[in-house]
This record gives structure tokens, sequence and C-alpha cells, in this order.
């Protein structure tokens, strides 16, 4: 199986701490590759063309084409913690990366989903074994060692190749992972596909338990030979390939492809006011932005006001505006309460 590298650096995989290309760069290049792949990679003996690479990235959460970000991820602790945010094209659960986390793209002329999903977590399950650990594929697209989980996978479709996108958690910092990908706030319900939360460990520290403690870049390194063969050149990208590359990120970066057009969801956040009790907001979000709110709680409005009145003046600062629960927040405690409610 080739390695495809990039011509900037030389390797696919840039060193951490170094500055690599943001998440969706990737993506693109897998569906280049996919689309280009009997150009780039000959075919091996069996008459099969497959190849890979591998890379990191600065902090980031990638959801799946059919989840709603909101129901997902955490945008108030993402955005004041400069993880950025991506939806990808193939299906699956929320992820989230850092420099600690390995990603793995698999592309192959195959398009047996079965069998090409098979034929990648086997590899990798065999070359954490070769590495003295005991890891073993679980259910579809997941890999475990002693029942934890430190590799999950997605398939993208194309019409002549198939695309198997992974992580391998080498080091991954779990606190920011769980803040990340933790909805904050009010309740959620979601017409989109929800994520699984499942227990996940760090390869490092299941190899430093095994007496076989290792590096990310040696792991690295060990993980290229046993999935390529000790002797295997790279396959070089050209700069014109980067360029068209380019042109596919943009239509991950389209703020409708980001935002989903067929996913909606409402979202309840319930603020506490001193003296008044608490008022439940339930927001309809349409593309991430509030289309509609509705109002509940156990508060007592002044004689003359009704309902309607209180929801259209709560409405009328929100709507239209990208959800967060900050915002819900803020406005509730910023706006004149005492014109619809009685106080304490």
């Amino acid at each position: 199986m080739k390695r495809i590298c990039l011509p900037h650096t030389g390797l696919s995989d840039p060193l951490p701490g170094e500055r690599g290309e943001r998440l969706v760069f990737y993506l693109a290049m897998e569906e280049y590759v996919a689309a280009h792949l009997g150009e780039i990679v000959a075919p091996s003996p069996d008459g099969r063309r497959e190849a890979f690479f591998i890379w990191q990235v600065p902090p980031t959460v990638i959801f799946g084409r059919n989840q709603v970000m909101q129901a997902e991820v955490c945008l108030d602790w993402c955005r004041s913690h400069d993880v950025a945010l991506f939806r990808r094209k193939s299906g699956g659960g929320c992820v989230y990366s850092d420099w600690g986390n390995i990603m793995i793209s698999y592309v192959t002329d195959a398009t047996d989903v079965a069998f090409t999903f098979d034929r990648y977590l086997q590899r990798i399950a065999l070359a954490l074994r070769h590495m003295g650990l005991p890891a073993d594929r679980s259910g579809r697209n997941d890999i475990l060692i002693g029942g934890r989980k430190v590799s999950g996978n997605a398939f993208f479709h194309l019409p002549k190749a198939s695309i198997v996108h992974g992580t391998l958690l080498f080091d991954t910092d779990f606190e920011a992972m769980e803040a990340a990908i933790t909805p904050s706030g009010g309740k959620i319900r979601s017409k989109g596909v929800s994520s699984v939360r499942q227990h996940v460990a760090n390869v490092r520290e299941l190899l430093e338990a095994a007496g076989k403690p290792m590096d990310i870049e040696t792991f690295k390194r060990r993980l290229i030979v046993d999935l390529s063969g000790p002797d295997t050149e790279p396959v070089p990208l050209s700069g014109e390939d980067v360029r068209e590359i380019r042109r596919i990120e943009e239509t991950y970066l389209d703020p409708s492809f980001l935002l989903g057009r067929n996913t909606g969801c409402s979202v309840e956040d319930t603020v506490r006011i001193e003296g008044i009790g608490d008022l439940v907001v339930a927001s309809t979000l349409r593309e991430g932005r509030i289309s509609d709110i509705s109002v509940s709680g156990d508060f007592f409005l002044k004689e003359g006001v009704t309902l309607e009145r209180l929801q259209a003046g709560i409405a009328a600062g929100i709507i239209g505006k990208d959800y967060s629960e900050t915002l819900v927040n803020e406005y509730i405690n910023n706006i004149n309460l005492n014109q619809f409610f009685y106080t304490e």
C-alpha cells in the first residue's frame, strides 16, 4: 500500500508543534487522491490500487454529514478555546482531534463497504498488535484495546473508489475532548444522527503499561512501515495537485455545508432569574440560526401581560441570530424583565 506525501514538506504528517493544514484540506486531499487514484498509484500484484496518508491538526471538531452541530458540540467552549469546527461528507459521529491524535486516510478502488472496512481495520489492528498491544476491531468501525476505544472510523463511498478515514488516539487531551463535544446548557432534541460516547484510551498510556514506551514520532514511523512496508518510497503529490486539492477544500468551507441544509433541532435553555424563577427558552434552529422560540417556566406574569407578548419581546432580540447558550442567557439577563414579571 502506497503512502502519499505533500510537496511542501515531503511529509503527509506534520510534526507536533508545527502548523499543519486545517483538517478539511486533508479531507479534500482524500477526495482528490480517490478521483485520481489510477494516475497516482500503480496496482499491487493482486490488481488493487490503494493508498494512505497520516496527518495531525491543531484542536478541531469534525462532525458527520447528517449531524446537527448544536447537538454535538459545545459551541461556546470551542469558540473561547479556538477549536476549529468542520463538517465532513461521510456519515458517522462527532470527533475531537488535536496534536495527540493521529488521523489516517485510506483510499482504495474497492467499492464494497464491508470488504473495505474489514481490510483497513484488520491492518490497523495488526499494526498495533505488532507493537505489543492486544488490539481488536469492534462492531463496524472501531478498534479496541482491553475494551477501550483507541480508533473510530468513517466511510465515504464514491462511484469508483472508497475512502476510510479514522482516528488513532495516541496522546489526546481527553478533558478538552469532553468539553468540546459535550453540548452545554439545556436539553437538545435533534433530527440528526447523534454520536455514541464510548470509553476511550490513549495508545501512549497503553504502551507504557505494557512496558513498551514510545513517543509519537517513533509510533508514527512504525505505523507507516507496517502499513506500507520497510522499503516502499512514498508517492509525492505535485504543486498542481495541491492547487486542485485547495479548490475541493473550498466546498467544505461553504457556510451552508458547515451548518447543514437538511438538519434542524430545538434547544431548551433554562435561565434562572433571581426574584422571578426559571425561564425556559426553547429555540428552533435552522442552519444554526434561531428561527422561532417558545417560553415556559415557573414565573408569574404581570396582569395584562400575555405569554405571546413575553415571547415576542424575547424573540425580537434573538430571532435570526446564530444560536449559542451565551447569546440566550446574556439577552435574557440584559432586557428589562420588570415589564413582564412580578418579582419577589
